[in-house]
């Protein structure tokens, strides 16, 4: 079984708020998280496994550190955004380091994208990056059958995606405090999830592909009229208020790379 793995930053074991101090132990927690899925995947009955980079510039992941038994896509930009690479020949998808979306409540690091965006939706269901990148697999039929993040992120990702693996690495306190469970210790949970999971999904679970039936509305809610005032002339937009965009697409595909493009031009303007 190929096995499709992207690797975020907020949800990962021992991190709590951004800081530029941290960068260095930031890439090595990120690259310590993702090999320990990419064994776990491995023991569990993988073939294949590729990493793909979710966070900031994606040029996470140290090189060298990475198991060398997986394939890994740094940089940006690149279409799918947190999930370029996949494609209908992968059986099974796992999210490491995720965080829940903008708003929640006891979300650690939570946010959705960029701090331009205050709420995005398919077909009237918000979502964040959990459900956006669920979908975007989704799209090809692959199902993610594990999520790795801080205990908002976990019950976002069971609320969307059903009886799925998860591993909570940390319980926000606050948006940028928590109580974190030993990073080491953490990573030897998700190698166990992740056999787990992939040892099920070999096995003929039942798990299925999230998707988004076309054609998909998107609505996009900024945190400010101004970022709304940058796009809203854009011939295939409709504006709804002061800070809610809305537009519509043949597929979930069509309709993230909009709002893919459509997020990052928004800030450059403003």
């Amino acid at each position: 079984m190929k096995v499709f793995i992207s690797v975020d930053l907020e949800g990962v074991a021992g991190i709590v708020q951004w800081d530029p101090a941290d960068r260095q132990m930031e890439r090595e927690f990120i690259t310590a998280e993702a090999n320990a899925a990419i064994a776990g995947a491995f023991d569990g009955g993988a073939t294949h496994v590729i990493v793909t980079e979710a966070y900031g510039n994606m040029r996470n992941i140290v090189p060298d550190d990475i198991d060398a038994r997986a394939v890994f896509l740094s940089g940006q930009p690149k279409p799918r955004n947190h999930v370029a690479g996949i494609d209908s020949t992968y059986g099974a998808a796992l999210f490491i380091g995720y965080h829940s979306k903008a708003g929640t409540l006891g979300g650690v690091m939570a946010h959705t994208y960029t701090g331009s965006i205050f709420s995005l939706k398919f077909n009237g269901l918000e979502v964040g990056e959990i459900g956006t990148d669920a979908s975007l697999v989704g799209h090809y039929g692959v199902p993610v059958i594990m999520v790795t993040g801080d205990k908002a992120a976990c019950l976002e990702a069971k609320g969307l995606l059903g009886e799925i693996e998860t591993v909570v690495v940390k319980e926000g306190v606050s948006r940028s405090s928590a109580i974190c469970v030993q990073p080491s210790h953490a990573r030897k949970l998700i190698h166990d999830a992740a056999e787990k999971a992939i040892r099920a999904s070999v096995g003929g679970s039942a798990l299925k592909p999230f998707t988004v039936k076309p054609p998909v509305r998107t609505d996009v809610t900024f945190t400010d009229p101004s970022y709304a005032d940058g796009v809203a002339n854009m011939p295939f937009i409709q504006r709804l208020d002061g800070r809610t965009i809305t537009f519509t697409s043949t597929d979930v595909i069509h309709a993230f790379e909009l709002f893919n493009a459509i997020q990052f031009l928004a800030g450059v303007v403003r």
